[in-house]
C-alpha cells in the first residue's frame, strides 16, 4: 500500500513538473509570476534556497524593501521566507491594488487636494483592513472569542469566505470610493473610520486587531510584490507610490510594540533614482532594512542544474539516471552544477574562433541574473539541432541557442530602463558597426560627436557614458589574457562606474557585441579580437560580494 501511495505521489509530482518544465522551456518560465498561478507551495520548489541572498531574506529582521533588477528574482525571494520561517505572508496583487487606490485618490481629489500624509492614511487603512481580513480567516480557539463578533460585524456575514486577501483589498477600496462619491465634502478621517462592510464601523474593528495579533507568535507580513510594468506607468502612479512610501516610513519609525503586522515592498533597481524623486521625504519615507539582490555565477549554475534535474525527472527519467552516473565521475564538487556540466559538451568554438568552456560562455552572455540564464538555457536545451538532446547538448546548440536568446535578453534590458532612458535603443543604434569589442574611451566620445547623439538624446557625453554603464552595455577593462579582455560592469557594483577618458579602455558586453557589431564580426574574427570576460562570470570564481562587502556572513 505504501509503495502504491509513493507511486501515485511520484506521478502527481511529475505531472506538475511537466506543466512548468516543458520541452519548449525545460528550465521553466523566465518570470516567477507565471509559476505562482499553479500554487505557491508548488512554485516554491523551483526556488533555490542554497544562496546567501536567501539567508539575508529570512533573517530574524526581515527586509522592508527587496531591491533588484528585472529578472533578479525579487518575487521568488518574497516567496522563500514564508516556507522557511512559516511566517504568515499576505501577498497582494499589486496591479489591482495600485489601480483601485489610484481611483480612490481621483474620487477624493474631485473636491479636495490630497496631501502625501493623507495618501499615507489611505494606505494605512488598507493595510489595517487586509490584516483584519487575515485575522478573520485565521481565527482559532486561542484568539479572544469576543473579537470574532466584532470582526464579523465589520466584514459582514456573506462573501468573505470566498475571497482572498487581494479581493478583500480591492473590495475595501471600492467601498471607500463609493462612500466618498455619495458624500461630497466628507472629511477623509470620517470617510475611513465610518466605513463598514457590515454593521460595525472600521474604527471599532481596528480595536481588536492588536488584541488578536499580539497573542500570535509571528505577526503576518503584507507583501506588495513588484509591478512588472511599473516603468511604463510610473508617472501615473506617482501619488500612489508617494503615499505608500510615507505609510511604510511611518510604520518603520513607530515603536515595535505598535506594529501588529509587517510590510514588505519589492522595487526595481532600474527605477531607484526615480523612486527617490517620488518619495516626498526620502530620508524618512524610505526607511527600513534593504536587501539588494546580487547573484554569483555558482548560485546561478546551481539553480539551473536543479531545474535540469527536475525537468529530466519529469520527462526523461532513464536519461537522468544515465546522466547522473556520468556526473558522479567528474570533478565538480556541487552535484547540481556537475549534472549541468555533464549535459553540455566539454568545449565549444565561439564566433571569435575561441575554444571555451560552455558554462563560462553561457555565463558571459548574462548580467548575472536568473532570468537571463534561464532564457538562454531554454533556448539552448530546446533545440534539436544536429542531434542535440537535453541530456547531451551539442556545441552547435549552445552557440545557436545563445545567439537566438541574446536579442530577447537585450530587449528586456532596454525595456526595464525605458522610463529612465527612453531613447537608449535609438542611441545604441548610432554606435552600430562603429566600435570594436574593446576600444579607448576617447574613441567613444568621438563617435558620440560624429553621430549627433547629444542632439538625439539631450545627454552630455558623461551622461551618455553613464547610461551605457547602467545598461550594462559597456564595462571598463582591467586586464587581459590570451583570449579575453577582463572587464568590470556596473551590475556587480553598488555604486556607479567612472572611467578616465584619456587612459581607460572600454569593452562591449557579450550580450551587446552581436547586437552592435553583427556586420563587422567577420573582420574582428580575422583580427583575432579578444572576447569580453565580465568580472564575476567565472564558473569557479570567487564570491565578489565578499570582496565588495555587499552581504553579511
Amino acid at each position: 500500500m505504501d509503495q502504491d501511495e509513493d507511486r501515485h505521489a511520484d506521478h502527481r509530482d511529475r505531472d506538475w513538473l511537466k506543466q512548468v518544465l516543458t520541452p519548449q522551456n525545460p528550465f521553466g518560465p523566465i518570470a516567477t509570476e507565471e509559476v505562482i498561478t499553479l500554487g505557491r507551495s508548488n512554485a516554491s520548489r523551483l526556488f533555490d534556497r542554497n544562496n546567501r541572498v536567501y539567508a539575508q531574506a529570512v533573517a530574524d529582521s526581515p527586509p522592508t524593501y527587496i531591491i533588484g533588477r528585472k529578472g533578479a528574482g525579487k518575487t521568488a525571494f518574497l516567496l522563500g521566507p514564508d516556507v522557511r520561517h512559516e511566517q504568515p505572508q499576505i501577498v497582494l496583487q499589486t496591479e489591482d491594488v495600485y489601480h483601485e487606490m489610484l481611483k480612490v485618490f481621483h474620487e477624493y481629489d474631485r473636491d479636495h487636494e490630497l496631501f502625501v500624509g493623507q495618501r499615507a492614511d489611505l494606505w494605512q487603512a488598507l493595510f489595517d483592513h487586509v490584516a483584519l481580513f487575515h485575522v478573520y480567516r485565521t481565527f482559532d480557539a486561542a484568539d479572544p472569542q469576543d473579537s470574532l463578533r466584532v470582526l464579523t460585524g465589520y466584514l459582514g456575514d456573506t462573501g468573505q469566505d470566498e475571497m482572498d486577501e487581494s479581493k478583500a483589498a480591492t473590495q475595501f477600496l471600492r467601498r471607500l470610493r463609493a462612500n466618498i462619491s455619495k458624500s461630497p465634502g466628507i472629511g477623509l478621517h470620517d470617510a475611513i473610520e465610518n466605513l463598514t462592510l457590515g454593521r460595525t464601523p472600521f474604527a471599532g474593528a481596528k480595536a481588536v486587531l492588536r488584541a488578536v495579533l499580539s497573542r500570535r507568535e509571528r505577526p503576518p507580513i503584507i507583501v506588495m510584490d513588484n509591478l512588472e510594468e511599473l516603468h511604463l506607468r510610473l508617472r501615473e502612479l506617482r501619488p500612489v507610490l508617494a503615499g505608500l512610501f510615507r505609510c511604510v516610513g511611518r510604520m518603520i519609525s513607530s515603536h515595535p510594540d505598535n506594529r501588529p503586522f509587517g510590510v514588505q515592498v519589492c522595487l526595481p533597481s532600474e527605477l531607484w533614482d526615480r523612486i527617490h524623486d517620488i518619495a516626498a521625504a526620502p530620508e524618512k519615507d524610505l526607511q527600513g532594512r534593504y536587501l539588494t539582490i546580487y547573484w554569483t555565477s555558482r548560485e546561478l549554475l546551481r539553480l539551473s542544474g536543479t531545474r535540469l534535474r527536475l525537468f529530466l525527472h519529469a520527462h526523461h527519467p532513464d536519461e537522468l539516471e544515465m546522466l547522473q552516473r556520468r556526473a558522479d565521475l567528474n570533478d565538480e564538487s556541487d552535484p547540481s552544477i556537475s549534472l549541468l556540466r555533464e549535459a553540455l559538451p566539454p568545449l565549444i568554438h565561439s564566433g571569435l574562433d575561441i575554444d571555451e568552456d560552455p558554462l563560462a560562455y553561457l555565463l558571459r552572455h548574462t548580467q548575472l541574473l536568473p532570468r537571463h540564464l534561464i532564457q538562454i538555457l531554454n533556448s539552448v536545451f530546446s533545440r534539436p539541432d544536429r542531434g542535440s538532446t537535453p541530456w547531451k547538448v551539442t556545441p552547435v546548440a549552445v552557440i545557436a541557442g545563445t545567439r537566438h536568446a541574446e536579442r530577447l535578453v537585450v530587449q528586456g534590458i532596454l525595456s526595464a530602463y525605458k522610463e529612465t532612458f527612453p531613447l537608449a535603443a535609438e542611441a545604441l543604434q548610432r554606435l552600430t558597426g562603429r566600435l570594436e569589442i574593446s576600444f579607448p574611451a576617447r574613441r567613444l566620445h568621438k563617435v558620440y560627436n560624429q553621430q549627433g547623439i547629444k542632439k538625439l538624446t539631450g545627454l552630455e557625453f558623461d551622461e551618455f557614458l553613464s547610461m551605457l554603464f547602467t545598461l550594462g552595455a559597456l564595462g571598463i577593462r582591467f586586464g587581459q589574457t590570451g583570449r579575453y579582455n577582463k572587464a568590470h560592469f556596473q551590475y556587480t557594483f553598488d555604486y556607479p562606474l567612472v572611467s578616465q577618458e584619456e587612459t581607460d579602455h572600454l569593452c562591449l558586453h557579450p550580450l551587446f557585441t552581436r547586437y552592435l557589431l553583427e556586420r563587422t564580426l567577420p573582420q574582428l574574427r580575422e583580427q583575432q579580437a579578444h572576447a569580453t570576460y565580465p568580472y564575476g562570470c567565472d564558473p569557479k570564481g570567487e564570491d565578489y560580494r565578499d570582496t565588495f562587502g555587499y552581504l553579511d556572513s
